[in-house]
């Protein structure tokens, strides 16, 4: 059995799996961040999941309803299992009458409650002969037994995928297992035969080519990547203390608070001095190792500034709503000091639990951040007001000039909390 949970919180969407691990010793559970990897897209393959847990809270501007009523009839979607935040028959109806197969409320979400009705929606499904047809998967499946190239000396370089992580419009992310030495690793591969679009491949080439020129402990370590007969693949190391999201969740000190953007500032620094922009700077991007060290990941959408090909249509928007700066949520060219502005976001999250703009529409989130004032930090936190304003000013100018710039802010704050 295959279950996927998209959820907000990635603390509900863990301890759910442990629960419904430990009741179904054979399930295999995918969980997918929506603030982290955003809708999914035509291509995303609904039907290799035999239940699908979706809460109402996304973390983004449409909730669960909405992605349900978009995707319901796609080919293969699987039954719905739709985690209500609060007690609301209305939302009940409605989402029933979208298609979810039963509702539950969050609070009983990580229970054997929600295990029996899991096994109740998989054997109607089953019963109706499966639902939509779905499609040719087998290049997916977890039993894939390896995926492995030549070097040119000739030996076999082999990966094992453990289970799948997530997948986007056009990659999956495995844990996985280098086959020589056991080392846990993340595997982010796209499927080369399936691909239409060649600037799919470019991006992907594109993002191995960052990662093997940066050298630095607060950017995500590059092991391996290339491509084989039919995969393109990255394999980068495996985080065992999850994401900066993960923590904001439970609560950050203010000597935390500064610490982390420090070093996302130190990130940045080696990142921009290698003449890369990020443009997707986010709490669920910067990750934690078995050390507590920070580390920035996830360059899918970064682009170094030099580059003369293109692969975004000028104008278009690449970035999460919620962290987007200014410039890009026009469309515009951006600098280092986009960046900055994410950095902003996620320091002002990290001081007080919430983001500092919400809307009910992604239009409206970059409408925010384009003419909306710099949020206020409460009382306990304004020592920090200064920072959050050079930070989030809507002009890149009035940003610090570079992330060294930023260290240097930052040093004397963190000197007096000491």
């Amino acid at each position: 059995m295959k279950l996927i949970i998209v959820d907000g919180s990635r603390e509900t969407m863990a301890r759910t799996r442990r629960i419904i691990a430990s009741a179904i010793p054979d399930i295999e559970v995918t969980e997918y961040d929506p603030e982290q990897q955003g809708e999914p897209g035509e291509e995303f393959d609904w039907s290799l999941y035999d239940a699908l847990i979706l809460g109402k809270g996304l973390g983004t501007p449409d909730d669960g309803l909405a992605w349900l009523k978009r995707h319901g009839g796609e080919p293969g979607f699987p039954p719905v299992l739709l985690v209500l935040d609060a007690d609301s028959p209305v939302t009940e109806v409605r989402a029933l009458e979208h298609g979810a197969a039963a509702c539950v409320n969050r609070a009983e979400l990580p229970t054997l409650r929600t295990v029996a009705v899991l096994h109740r929606m998989v054997k109607a499904r089953a019963a109706r002969g499966g639902g939509a047809p779905r499609r040719d998967v087998s290049v997916y499946r977890e039993a894939l037994p390896a995926l492995t190239r030549q070097t040119p000396d000739g030996k076999g370089i082999g990966y094992r995928f453990v289970r799948l992580i997530g997948q986007g419009e056009a990659s999956r992310v495995y844990l996985g297992e280098r086959l020589d030495n056991r080392a846990t690793l993340v595997l982010k591969i796209i499927d080369t035969s399936r691909i239409t679009d060649p600037q799919v491949a470019q991006r992907f080439a594109r993002e191995a080519k960052i990662l093997a020129g940066l050298e630095s402990p607060h950017v995500v370590r590059l092991r391996d990547h290339g491509f084989t007969r039919d995969y393109g693949y990255i394999a980068m190391e495996f985080f065992t203390r999850g994401d900066l999201k993960q923590r904001i969740e439970h609560g950050v000190t203010t000597a935390d608070a500064l610490n982390y953007l420090l070093h996302i500032a130190e990130g940045l620094k080696v990142i921009h001095g290698a003449g890369v922009v990020h443009r997707d700077i986010k709490p669920g991007n910067i990750m934690f190792r078995a050390d507590d060290s920070l580390a920035l990941a996830d360059f899918g959408i970064s682009r170094r500034v030099d580059e003369t090909t293109r692969l975004t249509r000028r104008g278009s928007i690449l970035g999460t709503p919620n962290y987007l700066s200014p410039e890009q949520a026009l469309g515009q060219e951006v600098d280092h000091r986009a960046d900055l502005y994410c950095a902003g976001i996620v320091f002002f999250e990290m001081l007080t639990g919430h983001k500092p703009f919400h809307a009910e529409s992604a239009a409206g989130l970059i409408y925010q951040h384009v003419h909306a004032p710099i949020p206020r930090l409460p009382p306990d936190c304004a020592r920090f007001q200064g920072v959050i304003d050079r930070l989030l000013a809507k002009r890149p100018t009035d940003r610090p000039a570079s992330a060294e710039a930023l260290v240097t802010l930052l040093l004397p704050l963190l000197a007096d909390l000491n």
